[in-house]
């Protein structure tokens, strides 16, 4: 008889298991979002009367984003567990190859009917900032694909370069999925416009903040019309660094142990309006006086660019060390949202060779990061904070077994989790009734 370190046996049972207890408790809180009827009223249904619903299709693949699923393949765990089936009543999973053909199939309308269910969702994350300032941020994200049909970017590699615009949180309000050679600073005004549109009627964003590929004059024209206060990285070129140079040394103010600030007055060959441009300086070791003669000037820009740092802004209220805490919350607000957004949701990773397929799965990877978004806000304070993995390893990896007798069905945890996930179920019930 072989033998084993320790002394356990490992034998078969027919009881219902599930190592996604708290993905139920999120399924749950989902359908009593409407999500059903969202997904089925603005995605196209199937012609055939025992085919798919649009939800039999979201519905599984968004409770497998966040379960941690890298790949379409792994729908397959939730078509396995039967412990998971059977608390939230899913009868019918479509198979993975199920899953690529209806992306193919549905691609630009099915992105689009996803944009309009995000923008039910949006409404609902407004009501919970409202008495927050309404900030827009922008920004561009690669994502490296060897699909043949691939676009080779910027980046040294063939992939995509979406458009993603949030707003306080990190809630995705739009996304404009681009090919990989399509530069981070093309469409930008349009991409603003869009996200415009996504609000409701009696909404406007207050903040526009953005990284130097928005460094343009029709942005800022644009959001001075629509009285939007900006803060977007600028580009040095020669004549912001001549400004630079006559600064007088005191106005320059100190900002942090390594950095002073200073400001002057700019304006673009096609602005309207003439606007502040905040100036920070990196305490950095000097080029020595005597060197500079030697030095080219390309080189010089260069260490020029390292020592300063600019923000464009029409706001003239702010102080400067104002704006630039503020410009710096971009930070956490979009490109660590972002993050998230590929390498928590998995959307770094897209399935098929077809352009419009990808930005529709790309879309229903968006779907699930907002739901997570919307999801914690009814969890105690001490997750709200947290990142999707964290919150699968505190919450959603939870084991439980499913016991069904005389119609009713009851889930079967560890005593220490019972209260923890019977308090966000009413929580969820409440949620669902606003």
């Amino acid at each position: 008889m072989p033998q084993t370190i320790l002394n356990f046996n490992i034998e078969t049972t027919n009881e219902k298991l599930t190592p996604r207890t708290g993905v139920a408790i999120l399924g749950e809180y989902l359908k009593g979002m409407n999500l059903e009827a969202l997904c089925n009223t603005n995605l196209p249904l199937a012609k055939h009367p025992n085919g798919y619903t649009p939800f039999e299709f979201i519905y599984p693949l968004i409770l497998m984003l966040h379960s941690g699923g890298r790949v379409l393949d792994d729908i397959k765990e939730i078509r396995l567990d039967t412990a998971l089936g059977a608390l939230l009543k899913m009868d019918n999973i479509p198979t993975a190859s199920a899953f690529t053909k209806y992306l193919h199939k549905h691609n630009s309308i099915g992105e689009n009917g996803i944009r309009k269910i995000n923008n039910q969702f949006l409404k609902r994350f407004l009501k919970s900032i409202k008495s927050e300032e309404l900030i827009l941020d922008i920004d561009a994200t690669f994502i490296e694909a060897h699909k043949n049909t691939a676009k080779w970017s910027y980046k040294d590699a063939p992939g995509y370069m979406p458009m993603v615009g949030h707003i306080n949180g990190g809630y995705v309000i739009d996304v404009d999925f681009r090919d990989g050679n399509e530069a981070p600073a093309s469409k930008n005004l349009e991409f603003l416009k869009q996200c415009q549109a996504q609000l409701p009627l009696s909404v406007k964003f207050d903040r526009f903040r953005a990284d130097s590929a928005s460094y343009q004059a029709a942005i800022f024209n644009h959001c001075d019309k629509e009285n939007i206060l900006f803060s977007v990285t600028a580009k040095k070129n020669k004549n912001v660094f001549d400004s630079i140079k006559d600064i007088k040394d005191k106005e320059w103010q100190q900002f942090s142990k390594k950095e002073k600030v200073a400001e002057f007055m700019h304006t673009m060959q096609d602005t309207d309006n003439a606007f502040r441009m905040i100036v920070i300086k990196k305490d950095i070791t000097p080029v020595l006086p005597t060197l500079e003669e030697y030095i080219s000037d390309e080189v010089m820009m260069q260490h020029q660019d390292e020592i300063y740092y600019c923000i464009a802004t029409n706001d003239n209220d702010l102080s400067p060390q104002e704006i630039i805490k503020l410009h710096r919350q971009r930070g956490e607000t979009s490109e660590n949202k972002i993050k998230e957004l590929k390498n928590g949701f998995n959307m770094s990773y897209l399935p098929t060779s077809n352009t419009q397929a990808n930005a529709f799965y790309f879309a229903i990877g968006t779907l699930a990061y907002n739901l997570f978004l919307l999801f914690k806000q009814i969890l105690d304070a001490n997750l709200q904070k947290h990142t999707v993995k964290t919150i699968r390893y505190k919450l959603y990896n939870i084991a439980g077994k499913v016991v069904s007798h005389a119609r009713e069905v009851t889930l079967k945890v560890n005593e220490q989790f019972q209260k923890q996930l019977q308090k966000i179920r009413y929580r969820a019930y409440e949620e669902s009734l606003q």
